[in-house]
């Protein structure tokens, strides 16, 4: 999964009316387990869905309260009514927020769930909700969650999906795009966007289709949107050396609720992205911004949704994404290298701004994540990342970087190695075991990921040419006035143009 960034709120926009018939089945006293559903999305002013679901004998009901820091989610669901196989309503009592028990088993059930957008707009990239110009359905939290638990990474829960919208809207859904009939493989990653308005475009990228899915008017075309897409996800691609999947959806939306125009948040969610931003007047502006999600989320896509480990890892998967993504936007020319400098030291102020920074190690810090705040996790993997690189560069004399770390982990940990699925494996362990391959690599890894480590980053960057200045609560990274020629060709490969340099000066 993954998501990211920024702040803002404002006024209410009206919701619509959502009606749900599922079929479902189960054990007599567990949960219902979904096989399809039909949504009938009602064009009125109320910001709530109906759903009524008929399953084999159930009496518990258990939706997802909490998710990626959003808490309250259970709150959502009310009025849930249960119906035996007489018809008889059953007594139903609610245990906790989005919990539901009844007295006797029921073979259909009834509630109302409030699909309001969240106030927060980084949120609206994470969770369902619909307005009069568009909407988002995450399966994962419309629908009650099961109780079997997947023994393996491909232990999917699929069902087949039936859409009833308004006259003019549509639907697209990642490989199945304007239709109504949906064959969901797995609901827990399903997002479908849904609206009057939306068009779509598509590419072949190798193995892979993508597809841009957006609507209203924006400061860059679509196919320029494609274009950038299209390149980001060809360089992941060759660091990976394999395709993601089959088929790849993007969904460029503008928020639900009034923002600034420099918003964005996003999250990836199987082979899907969603990207709310805000449309700032320029299209260089405009382009630039979309650059920097779309360089971090589709390599998500890989890191960690191709792979099969489980497990708080998110000091590498979110950390040292950021750090790849921004070695991605130099490679592709999306951002400089004194840029890319600059995005390190704002990093490291993240984590000198973290009072415990010293307290916790990137493993500890991970499963603090939602608690603590991300950008601490975040910021602390990218700095690391970048050491990591620097080390790995200069003590293989090039043969080794964390690009070829990548492919690496996809062949050992991926999901679907030699067409058969994978069983989970331990993400920490699974990773850590790829980063150290030899004596330094161990070392390293010990001092700044498994034990909580003192970053001294003006010690740590000068034997590599880089030189760490202070000026109040900012740093700034630059390469030092006369670096050896093994640094300055280390620098090259990261993108350091020397030639430039010399001319301004």
């Amino acid at each position: 999964m993954s998501t990211r960034i920024r702040r803002t709120l404002s006024q209410f926009v009206t919701a619509r009316t959502l009606l749900i018939l599922i079929a479902c089945f189960g054990g007599a006293t567990a949960e219902a387990q979904v096989n399809r559903v039909t949504i009938r999305v009602l064009a009125d002013a109320e910001s709530h869905i109906v759903v009524e679901a008929a399953c084999a004998p159930t009496s518990a009901w258990s939706f997802r309260d909490s998710y990626a820091g959003i808490v309250g989610l259970g709150n959502r669901v009310r009025s849930l009514k249960a119906l035996a196989a007489s018809g008889a309503e059953v007594a139903v009592r609610q245990i906790a927020p989005g919990k539901f028990e009844s007295s006797a088993a029921a073979v259909r059930f009834v509630y109302e769930l409030n699909t309001a957008p969240p106030l927060n707009p980084i949120d609206a990239a994470r969770v369902s909700w619909v307005n009069e110009q568009r909407g988002l359905l995450m399966l994962r939290d419309i629908l009650p969650t099961s109780t079997a638990k997947p023994q393996t990474s491909d232990s999917r829960q699929a069902l087949r999906l039936t859409l009833n919208l308004p006259q003019g809207w549509r639907a697209y859904a990642n490989d199945q795009l304007n239709s109504t009939e949906f064959n969901v493989t797995d609901y827990d990653v399903a997002v479908i966007a849904i609206g009057p308005n939306l068009r779509s475009s598509s590419r072949r990228i190798n193995g892979t289709t993508l597809t841009v899915v957006t609507d209203g008017q924006w400061s860059f075309t679509d196919s320029e949107a494609m274009d950038l897409a299209a390149r980001v996800y060809a360089a992941h691609r060759a660091t990976f050396a394999s395709s993601s999947s089959a088929s790849v959806m993007l969904n460029v939306f503008s928020f639900p609720r009034p923002t600034a125009p420099t918003l964005w948040t996003a999250e990836t969610r199987g082979a899907t992205v969603t990207l709310l931003t805000g449309n700032l007047p320029s299209k260089v502006g405009a382009l630039a911004q979309l650059s920097t999600p779309l360089t971090h989320e589709l390599f998500h896509l890989w890191v960690p949704n191709a792979l099969a480990l489980d497990g708080d890892y998110d000091w590498f998967y979110e950390g040292f994404t950021v750090y790849e993504a921004a070695r991605t936007a130099v490679r592709l020319d999306l951002l400089t290298f004194p840029e890319f400098l600059n995005a390190i030291a704002r990093a490291y102020d993240g984590y000198l701004a973290n009072a415990e920074r010293d307290r916790w190690s990137l493993v500890e810090a991970s499963k603090r994540r939602w608690s603590a705040g991300t950008s601490s996790v975040y910021s602390e993997g990218m700095v690391v990342a970048f050491l990591y690189d620097l080390r790995l560069r200069i003590q293989s004399r090039d043969k080794q970087s964390i690009e070829k770390i990548y492919p690496a982990l996809l062949l050992k940990y991926g999901a679907h190695a030699n067409d058969e699925p994978a069983r989970a494996a331990d993400g920490n362990d699974a990773v850590i075991n790829v980063l150290t391959f030899d004596e330094e690599t161990r070392a390293f890894v010990r001092a700044f990921v498994t034990q909580p480590a003192k970053i001294d980053l003006r010690q740590e960057l000068a034997p590599f040419g880089l030189q760490v200045e202070t000026f109040g609560l900012r740093t700034r990274i630059s390469v030092s006035e006369e670096p050896t020629k093994q640094q300055r060709d280390l620098l090259r490969r990261l993108g350091y143009n020397d030639v430039t340099r010399k001319r301004k000066n």
